[in-house]
Formats: structure tokens, sequence, C-alpha cells
């Protein structure tokens, strides 16, 4: 083992070891309570995520908070994620499909999957890299000029992101630019129903008055209820999934451990 190691870049080492890491967690929390449909894994029990601040639960904001059960202890899989993979199986057919895709600051859980989907043309790209959560040699994007001709994807991912753009207007129109007329765009962002308007504020510029305000030290708004309008006002139609009413998932929702006030917002750019 020794002798392996030494080979491998101090990144690549990280890598292996978190292989093993989510290779021994598969079998520990193995077990009949939870199913995860992106890696196909049964548990006992899910690991807890997210952040326990008294901003998240001032403003309810739903997709943040300290949650129980949510995420996959083998694909790292999040509640919001498998309402994606959900969504992407059971209203686009992602396994039949010949779509291409631009998927911003790619999930490791969706991107293993979509990665290895011969009928998709799958492109990857963040506007800056975490160490090891993104994949090797994953390409800088910036969303406020991406690096793409107009209308060239069918569809774009972007989960979790716009909260993070300063000038999350001119995101919104880029991500509109690059999609092709009948695409999709599934642009997933923490949202709290207890404010009107989304708020934000630029003076609020340091990481702890950030974590403060917005919920997370990198956060620069919390979207209000005018989230709609703001992606209407960049040209989409947008409409929203809820799977809790959605006839086609064939197993219990309670199995998949999703948030229940969660629902997708997708972006439709009209033919």
């Amino acid at each position: 083992m020794n002798k392996v190691l030494k080979k491998l870049l101090p990144e690549e080492v990280a890598r292996f070891v978190k292989k093993i890491v989510l290779t021994f967690r598969k079998y520990y929390y193995m077990g009949d309570t939870y199913h995860c449909p992106v890696c196909g894994s049964h548990f006992r029990k899910l690991l807890t995520g997210g952040f326990d601040l008294e901003v998240i639960k001032e403003k309810e904001i739903i997709g943040a908070g300290l949650r129980s059960n949510t995420v996959c202890p083998y694909c790292q899989s999040t509640d919001r994620d498998r309402l994606i993979f959900l969504y992407l199986k059971n209203k686009v057919d992602i396994f039949n499909k010949k779509l291409k895709i631009l998927h911003i600051a790619p999930e490791p859980s969706l991107y293993k999957f979509l990665k290895k989907r011969k009928n998709l043309l799958y492109q990857t790209g963040t506007k800056y890299s975490e160490g090891i959560y993104f994949h090797q040699n994953i390409d800088s994007v910036d969303l406020l000029q991406i690096p793409f001709k107009d209308e060239e994807f069918d569809m774009v991912i972007c989960n979790h992101v716009l909260e993070h753009i300063i000038e999350d207007y001119k995101a919104m129109s880029e991500i509109f630019r690059v999609l092709k007329k009948g695409g999709i765009a599934i642009l997933q962002v923490p949202i709290s129903y207890k404010i009107n308007s989304t708020y934000e504020d630029s003076s609020i510029s340091s990481e702890a008055m950030r974590e403060k305000h917005f919920g997370q030290f990198d956060h620069v708004r919390i979207y209000g209820k005018d989230y709609v309008t703001r992606l209407e006002n960049a040209g989409f139609r947008v409409e929203t999934y809820n799977a809790f009413e959605d006839a086609d998932i064939d197993m219990k929702l309670s199995n998949f451990a999703l948030n229940q006030k969660e629902k997708l917002f997708i972006g439709h750019k009209e033919k």
C-alpha cells in the first residue's frame, strides 16, 4: 500500500483515500430503510448534512439547514441531488434521449451517473475548484461569460450556484443564451418563502457576515418569492416540479429521503 501511495501525487492520494472511505461507508451503513436512486444503494441510515445557523431557521430557507438522513454515505448525493435525478429519470427520460448537457459545478453523484450515459454529450464546468470535490481536470467556466456559442445545449444543470454569483441576472441570461430553443435549465437555489423579495446587500462582503445574513460564508443573497420573476426577466418560462405530486415515481418517497418542502425550478426556452 505504501509503495502505491508514494507513486501518487498528493491530490491523487486524497482521491484514493476518499474512494476507500466511501466504499467502507457503503457497507457500514447498509440496510433497508433508505434507497439512493442515484447509485442504487440501500442503507439503514444516511449522513447528516447542512449548517445549523439562526438565519436559516428564521427565514426557513429550503435547501439549507442542518438535516439528518440527507447525504448518501456512498455516492454523496444530497436530498436535492436525488430530487434532480428523479426528475431526469421520470420527466426527461435521461436514459434514452440524445441530449447535450452543460452541468455547472457538477455534484459528484450526478456527475458519475451522467458521464457514463452514452446517449449524452456531457460538458462540465465550475467557477472555481474545491479540492477533490469535483472530478479531475474540470474546466473553469465564467457564468457571466459562458464560453459556448448561442443555443448549444439541450439542457443546463445549475444546482445551488446562482446564490454565489453577485451578478445573477447576467448569469441567468448567459444560461438562457446557450440553451437551445425548446431546451430546459434546472436552476435550483436555496429559497425562503417567508420573504417576498430576494434579500441581498452588496455591503455585506466578509465571510462571517455573509454566513450570518445569507446562511453560508460564500452566499451573496437569500432568494425569496420573487425568484420565478427574476428567472422570467432573463427570458425563461418557469415550471416547478414537486416529486410528491409525481405519479410516475414507483417507490415511497420516504425511502429516497427527499425534502418534502423542496420543488425544482425548471426554466424553459420557448421554441
